[in-house]
């Protein structure tokens, strides 16, 4: 004889149906999920340390910042003379003195400089000056 409660057979099985089509996750795929879960929190973290140590690398250091702050005014420096040189062509009243401060600066600075695209640079600003130099003595003397 079979015995039967008050749900039959079928009643059963409608039930299975019924929990897995409410969205009830097996045990397994629970621990897959934080698994999943799991290893993209491990990505954002190793992401986070990679930018902080970004972040170090970029940081300059106090001689660094003192270096660029020197070299700043260095080049401001020169930029102001030979600003002042401009002014004085265009007003008509160049000197030697003006001539001369622009060669004293840059050859005061030159050995401080290690880019050779700079150093070029200078080398022309100077060479000019020194042509210029010449001309005014050259004037000052026939006249």
């Amino acid at each position: 004889m079979k015995v039967e409660g008050p749900k039959g057979p079928q009643s059963a099985s409608k039930s299975k149906k019924s929990s897995s089509a409410s969205g009830d996750v097996d045990f397994s795929q629970f621990v897959n999920r934080g698994a999943q879960e799991t290893g993209a929190t491990q990505t954002t973290r190793s992401i986070a340390q990679v930018d902080a140590l970004l972040a170090l690398q970029g940081a300059e250091s106090p001689t660094e910042r003192a270096a660029r702050r020197q070299a700043r005014h260095r080049a401001d420096t020169i930029l102001g003379e030979l600003d002042k040189i401009r002014i004085a062509m265009l007003g008509g009243t160049l000197t030697v003195g003006h001539m001369i401060d622009v060669a004293d600066v840059v050859a005061s600075h030159r050995e401080r400089i290690h880019d050779p695209a700079l150093t070029a640079v200078m080398d022309e600003i100077d060479l000019r000056a020194q042509v210029e130099l010449a001309k005014m003595r050259a004037a000052l003397e026939r006249g």
